[in-house]
């Protein structure tokens, strides 16, 4: 192959690796959003039957190794998962469809560290909003959770120059920066 065909045969190679890394961001997507509907079904149903933790603590019991055993080699259905789909469903109940629609965008364990790090849906949805754009993992929410950084991005004003001193590229990243006290 000459310098030509070889250049020609690279571009392709790059084009189709691109596009199947695409199709693979997108299933995954898809999966977890069906997945957090499944979650959210599943905790309504045990909010809906007034299962609560004394009482309901066996049915919760018989349901997981039931649904264990019907479903073998499927990870998501202890007891202890079923009761945090209850409280996933509990907690986003009185959000509004917007904001239950960007719920089952982020990973189970993300929504998990939400609900129990935050007092209430408005901070709720700034955290599920910043880990979605800026494609955090769940450490980074959690250190940003720690770190107070929607108190902080409320109540502190940005005190900077960046849109007059900074490329455009990096104006973003120097603000997200300067976000949290922590990160300082």
């Amino acid at each position: 192959m000459d310098s030509i065909e070889q250049n020609k045969y690279n571009d392709i190679l790059r084009q189709i690796v691109s596009e199947i890394k695409s199709a693979r961001v997108v299933a995954a997507r898809r999966v977890n959003s069906e997945m957090m509907q499944l979650y959210w079904s599943i905790g309504k149903r045990l909010s809906v039957e007034g299962l609560e933790k004394g009482y309901g603590s066996s049915v919760v019991k018989r349901l997981a190794t039931d649904l264990q055993q019907e479903f073998p080699g499927t990870t998501g259905f202890s007891a202890r998962n079923l009761w945090n789909m209850k409280r996933f469903y509990e907690f986003y109940a009185l959000a509004d469809e917007k904001m239950q629609r960007s719920v089952a965008l982020l990973p189970w364990r993300h929504n998990l560290l939400i609900i129990s790090k935050t007092k209430s849906l408005v901070e709720a949805k700034f955290y599920i909003e910043q880990a979605y754009e800026n494609n955090w993992t769940r450490n980074v929410l959690l250190n940003f959770i720690k770190a107070d950084t929607f108190r902080n991005a409320k109540l502190l004003p940005k005190q900077h120059n960046f849109e007059k001193t900074l490329p455009e590229d990096l104006q973003e990243q120097a603000d997200e920066i300067l976000k949290s006290t922590y990160n300082l």
